[in-house]
């Protein structure tokens, strides 16, 4: 079940048109004035930073999306390449699929594009409601030798 809407997930979003017409940002409503910053030296400004002791170039990651099909594997693995060679953080999708069906598990696991950025493991928190427990966290961090783990909140799904 959670394999197919994995699958779902991924081909709603190349084929069918999933963008806002009517909701803005509200951006709209103002108008800024443009004031560049000339007396910066660009070449002086370090965004990196170091995240459980780890360097990242800059404070971004890549988020959470996918996992648990072939599709999501090469996507997983495309993603974590980026991530590394821009030195950037990245998390896999929610690991619950690969957790119920071992044979999922190699969608996830991408250390091996991505070996010194910093990889985080993903379970959805309202699977702590359900029986998930430290064991299940220890086991998806464990599966893409990930550095952390986000428990992630999507209430219009679950």
């Amino acid at each position: 079940m959670s394999e197919q809407r994995k699958a779902d997930h991924i081909r709603i979003n190349l084929e069918e048109d999933v963008n806002f017409r009517a909701l803005t940002t509200g951006l709209e409503n103002y108008h800024f004035l443009h004031q560049a910053l000339p007396e910066l030296n660009w070449a002086e400004v370090d965004p990196s930073i170091t995240f459980l002791g780890k360097t990242l170039q800059a404070p971004l990651l890549i988020s959470s999306m996918t996992g648990g099909t072939e599709q999501a594997a090469q996507i997983n693995r495309t993603l974590a390449a980026a991530a590394e060679a821009r030195g950037i953080a990245m998390g896999v999708g929610s690991q619950r699929p690969a957790l119920e069906d071992s044979s999922l598990a190699a969608s996830f696991k991408v250390r091996a594009q991505a070996p010194t950025t910093v990889l985080l493991a993903n379970l959805g928190a309202v699977q702590l409601n359900y029986g998930y427990g430290l064991d299940h966290c220890c086991r998806a961090v464990d599966m893409i030798e990930a550095d952390a783990l986000i428990l992630h909140f999507n209430v219009l799904q679950e």
